[in-house]
């Protein structure tokens, strides 16, 4: 299999901007590159409208794109409530397993 041309970066903006244009409860969506497989994008979403299941552990949803083409990757959701935010930034709420806040970008850019 050639090199394609795929751009993780440049995708995870994409989806975070489509994502806040289409559901209002999101208040901010960072994404997590650290530890992640390179054709793989990992974005948390703050989102206000989603119900706080604090007893369960947090499972992102997995999008596979474009399976079986040049540019086939993985999108991982995670969406969390406010509270379960700050719970996490306090290390009080795990993420799932590899995921990590190290380096973690506030997307979309240039918007607020």
């Amino acid at each position: 299999m050639h090199a394609s041309k795929f751009n993780r970066d440049s995708m995870a903006d994409w989806y975070a901007r489509q994502h806040v244009t289409t559901d209002p409860g999101i208040r901010f969506v960072f994404y997590l590159p650290t530890n992640a497989p390179e054709r793989e994008i990992r974005l948390i979403e703050i989102n206000e409208l989603v119900a706080d299941r604090s007893d369960d552990a947090l499972e992102p949803i997995d999008f596979g794109v474009d399976r079986g083409m040049e540019n086939e990757h993985t999108l991982l959701v995670l969406d969390v409530t406010p509270g379960q935010w700050q719970r996490i930034r306090q290390s009080l709420l795990p993420l799932p397993p590899s995921w990590s806040l190290e380096h973690a970008k506030r997307l979309p850019r240039g918007k607020k």
